[in-house]
């Protein structure tokens, strides 16, 4: 499959699979994919890192054993020194899609100093 269908196709299942649309790329900054308030870029690769797949796993390990409601979540915080740390959470699409309505999605602000 050719480079250029290969993320095509990767759009439209993951649009498909959050309710949303794919928007064709037209050359200007927009999204590849809306869904609800969820305006989403799409980044493909043969494999993820290994550590990140580890972490995910790790996550779901630990959820389980938590309880049937847990969601396994890694939190990822980018440190350096005399900056604001940058934190992302990463969790499967799968997982994310069950959690329900991506409308119901809302911000959450850290405090620097205690990171809550």
């Amino acid at each position: 499959m050719a480079s250029a269908a290969r993320w095509k196709r990767q759009e439209r299942e993951i649009a498909a699979a959050l309710g949303g649309v794919r928007l064709p790329n037209s050359g200007r900054g927009q999204p590849d994919v809306i869904a609800g308030n969820l305006a989403v870029q799409v980044k493909t690769r043969a494999t993820p890192p290994a550590w990140l797949t580890a972490a995910l796993n790790e996550a779901a390990r630990d959820a389980a054993a938590t309880g049937p409601e847990a969601v396994p979540v890694v939190a990822l915080s980018g440190v350096t020194a005399g900056r604001k740390a940058r934190r992302l959470v990463v969790l499967d699409l799968a997982t994310f899609a069950a959690q329900g309505d991506p409308m119901m999605a809302r911000a959450v602000s850290c405090d620097a100093d205690t990171g809550i």
